[in-house]
């Protein structure tokens, strides 16, 4: 029972990801194209005549006709999609330097900072490598929330990456680094679904601060715990940017084989048709873990043991069987699609209680998590 319901909210909230209606997915059928009696009148009550509810059903019958045009065209555009994705998917290299694009010193400069002998000198060149995080970590130091005043008041601009680094401070670096990378990982073009990059970045937050807050409460490494938090959904990405990337150039495809062959209705009905969210979510569930883990993997961190804990995920093994990293993804992860859901009121009373105890979570993270602001990083700094 407690599996069910497990399954049930986690494909629940994958559609929520993506923008689907987790509770009304299943579209109605028109299965009848006769009017019901009262559309047999006009607005004043009139009957209409016969010519008029047969340009009715005519229409009616015209509009469905082109909507299953449009979807089985859309199914077969999908099933192209499918092929060259998992052909995509073999190329590892490509998902990691093209697709996602990781910087090269990344996982140096997260693993760097794992050590108690961590220093600002030490990460501040293998930072500087990396332009648009330098960029990113300037501004933000900048922004009204951060900025510093002197005693008298005025703002003290911040214009080099030292001065960046060393107003965060490497406790709150821990946090900000993986965060600002992973919103730079995020899919920009997702039409007719636009509120996944915000959905996915919601869901990274989330699941990070709930596995940080998790492992302060284990005595974990909380570093470990935030940026697999952060970092377990980069397969998810990978998938969201193929799919809607591969959609476009197989419909463009498409349309060049129609015009040549001079097939004008698939022509004109190819223009209007869109990608499809359940395609899209069938990718991920299919996917979107396995292609984490081998990112994770790929970056090859020596001191973040991340990969072996995605790994055990992607096995399913039992949460109170995994290892302590995993375990605290599992249920960092799993506590922040509650809290979601709830918040889109898409689980009730019932599946809570059922789907929180399947995650065995530690004795007091429940309440020390209901108070946890969960949507922002929450940087402390030392009183001057």
């Amino acid at each position: 029972m407690t599996q069910d319901v497990s399954q049930q909210i986690s494909t629940r909230f994958s559609r929520l990801l993506i923008g689907l209606d987790a509770t009304r997915q299943d579209a109605l059928e028109d299965k009848d194209v006769e009017l019901p009696d009262f559309l047999d009148q006009d607005r004043d009550g009139r009957q209409l005549l016969r010519i008029e509810k047969q340009a009715q059903r005519d229409k009616k019958l015209n509009e469905r006709y082109y909507q299953n045009f449009l979807e089985k065209l859309q199914t077969q555009l999908n099933d192209e999609v499918r092929i060259r994705l998992a052909e995509q998917l073999q190329d590892t290299e490509h998902l990691y330097s093209k697709l996602i694009g990781v910087p090269a010193q990344l996982p140096e400069v997260l693993d760097i900072m794992s050590v108690k002998a961590a220093s600002i000198g030490r990460i501040e060149p293998l930072v500087a490598t990396i332009p648009w995080l330098v960029n990113d970590l300037i501004k933000m130091v900048n922004m009204p929330k951060y900025r510093r005043t002197d005693k008298q008041g005025k703002v003290i601009p911040v214009e080099s990456l030292r001065m960046a680094l060393s107003f965060l401070g490497l406790e709150n670096l821990k946090l900000v680094i993986p965060s600002l990378v992973f919103r730079r990982w995020l899919p920009q073009i997702t039409d007719p679904y636009p509120n996944i990059k915000v959905r996915l970045w919601e869901h990274a937050m989330g699941s990070a601060q709930s596995c940080k807050k998790i492992a302060e409460i284990n005595g974990q490494d909380t570093q470990a715990a935030f940026t697999l938090g952060m970092f377990h959904e980069v397969g998810m990405i990978a998938i969201t940017r193929l799919y809607f990337r591969l959609f476009e150039e197989v419909r463009r495809d498409a349309l060049t084989e129609a015009h040549q062959a001079k097939m004008k209705e698939e022509h004109s009905a190819l223009s209007d048709v869109v990608p499809s969210g359940m395609a899209l979510q069938e990718l991920i569930e299919q996917h979107a873990s396995r292609i984490s883990y081998v990112l994770l993997e790929t970056m090859g961190f020596r001191r973040l043991m991340l990969a072996p804990a995605m790994q055990e995920v992607v096995e399913s093994a039992p949460v109170k069987d995994m290892n302590p990293l995993a375990k605290v993804l599992m249920q960092g992860r799993g506590y922040n699609q509650y809290r979601m859901l709830k918040d889109a009121r898409l689980i009730n009373i019932d599946e809570a209680k059922l789907f929180l105890r399947s995650l065995v979570m530690p004795a007091g993270a429940l309440s020390a998590l209901k108070d946890t602001d969960l949507r922002h990083l929450n940087l402390t700094f030392d009183e001057n």
